[in-house]
């Protein structure tokens, strides 16, 4: 996501009014020339999440730095492309024109080529002050246009979706968070859609004060698990891992194990509503790695951690995404830093229903590779998306996989 560049921790392990804010300043740093369209002057570019239908089929989307057509004012504008099977295209997005703020897609969750439902948050730039207050954003694609569907007024001021769960047309979830302008963690929000509709509901309170948030939902019919973090700097700096369930009626908060006191999941996915899988990452005080993997398997009553590796010589790790296609069979996509906190490469770890496996990766960039996103359509077949940084800007990032090792495969510049 283009609002995290210059980053010194894991994407999604960010919580989300951090990520405002450092879009906040990013827009004021990286203002260029003056008059230039969108397309002739992205300064940066990410892939955050990636939907796919088939091993032809995928939608991926994200957000991109650039100037707003005929003036010098500078936003985020929301960012589509699809995948038939050899090449990425981009779609048109729409995107608000909001100068220093501008818009985001965190998610997306297809059920065919043709239906698509994407969430995220408009950036609105506050003077004074100089902070940016979100509000939730959605649009839905129907295999030729993106259209942006309206989401219901909040009780509160601040709130962004992070996640999002489709398993038909007219039946998908969508998660986030809510509070203030400057505080938009203090709540976790949900919303479900009927076809026509967005329908705000009500999900358990935070357990303890501090930042909390739902970063991912995955359902399986009626049923949804959703998973984040809670407590975030409550005077430690420390947060806790988060498990929301939906039984097509209410929501119920589920124990998660959270090792070594601190740590949040990023990324979800199920197979049935007894067959989960989350990921994210934990504090670690072994040697000289600070933050570790950390995946999570839901069997229907509790929560279980399956230990993860970590690579070698890492100074952190962690995960952003996971996608099942079975019980056995998942994969699990993020980010590593080197012992200096100065060097990312991107990270992909297989589960074969007994261990996890570390993968080669390609880290095309010079020093800020993350794979924040992953589809996978069968055990030989995943897309994975996210960002390198390349000659002092952040790019676009998929990598392929089939079965046997991670290739990049091209994006096109937005």
């Amino acid at each position: 996501m283009t609002s995290h560049t210059g980053r010194t921790s894991l994407h999604r392990l960010i919580p989300p009014a951090l990520a405002a804010l450092s879009a906040c300043c990013l827009t004021v740093l990286t203002a260029g020339p003056a008059g230039a369209s969108a397309s002739s002057s992205v300064i940066n570019a990410s892939l955050d999440d990636v939907s796919c239908t088939a091993a032809d089929n995928c939608m991926a989307v994200g957000t991109f730095l650039g100037s707003i057509q005929g003036t010098s004012a500078f936003q985020n504008f929301t960012l589509a492309e699809t995948w038939n099977g050899s090449t990425w295209t981009v779609v048109p997005s729409p995107s608000p024109r909001l100068p220093g703020g501008g818009a985001e897609l965190n998610s997306v969750s297809c059920t065919s080529s043709t239906s698509c439902m994407a969430v995220g948050e408009t950036l609105v730039f506050h003077e004074p002050g100089g902070y940016l207050i979100p509000h939730p954003l959605a649009e839905s694609w129907n295999g030729t246009t993106w259209t942006p569907v309206p989401t219901p007024a909040l009780a509160n001021t601040g709130a962004g979706l992070n996640g999002v769960s489709c398993t038909s047309p007219s039946s998908c979830m969508a998660v986030g968070n809510e509070g203030t302008p400057k505080n938009p963690t203090l709540f976790t929000l949900a919303e479900s859609w009927n076809g026509t509709a967005w329908k705000f509901l009500t999900t358990p309170t935070p357990l303890t004060p501090g930042g909390t948030a739902l970063s991912s939902v995955s359902c399986t019919g009626p049923a949804c698990m959703a998973v984040g973090y809670y407590g975030y700097n409550n005077g430690t700096g420390t947060k806790v891992t988060l498990a929301e369930s939906w039984n097509g009626a209410t929501w119920q908060r589920r124990g998660t194990p959270t090792p070594g006191a601190s740590g949040g999941l990023a990324g979800v996915s199920c197979v049935t509503a007894s067959a989960c899988m989350a990921a994210g990452g934990h504090a670690e005080s072994t040697g000289n790695l600070g933050n570790a993997t950390l995946a999570e398997q839901w069997g229907g009553r509790h929560w279980r951690v399956q230990p993860t590796p970590n690579p070698a010589g890492a100074g952190a790790a962690g995960f952003d995404a996971v996608s099942c296609t079975s019980p056995s069979q998942c994969m699990a996509t993020g980010a590593a830093l080197d012992q200096t906190g100065e060097s990312q490469f991107t990270l992909a770890e297989a589960w074969n229903g007994t261990d996890w496996s570390l993968l080669h990766t390609p880290s095309p960039g010079s020093f800020g590779d993350e794979l924040l996103g992953a589809s996978c359509t069968s055990a030989s077949s995943c897309m994975a998306v996210g960002e390198f940084t390349g000659i002092g800007n952040e790019m676009t990032l998929a990598e392929a996989w089939n079965g046997t090792s991670w290739s990049v495969v091209k994006t096109p510049r937005p």
